[in-house]
């Protein structure tokens, strides 16, 4: 498979349990490793003893020294399981629209337009 990277710039911000939980980390790694444009930040609840990424829930640092900060050509993509949803981005409204940002986006800035909630 040949994926293909624009000028933009992308950041994954990729929390799991435990490294071994990182789906397709050995991909995420060689894409990084071949495209300047691309940088993936790894944190974990339960590392292992060679761990060097992040621990613990996404925080409000994690996100300051790995996000881009606001602005209007910026995109914020959101993910993952209903608690950590409402701690980082707010969880979509009750008729799934993609609802107020909340949480930790929007103690950053990040409006409406510059989030979006899978």
């Amino acid at each position: 498979m040949e994926i293909t990277i624009l000028c933009a710039q992308i950041t994954l911000l990729y929390a799991n349990v435990s490294p071994d939980d990182i789906l397709l980390k050995q991909k995420l790694d060689s894409l990084q490793a071949n495209h300047p444009n691309l940088k993936v930040f790894y944190t974990v609840d339960n590392p292992t003893k060679n761990w060097k990424g992040g621990v613990g829930y996404v925080s409000k640092d994690m996100a300051l020294k790995g996000l881009p900060l606001p602005a209007d050509d910026t995109l914020i993509l959101v993910c993952g399981p209903p608690g950590m949803m409402e701690h980082v981005s707010g969880g979509k409204a009750p008729d799934w629209s993609q609802g107020e940002v909340k949480g930790i986006l929007k103690e950053l800035g990040f409006t409406e337009q510059m989030v979006f909630k899978f």
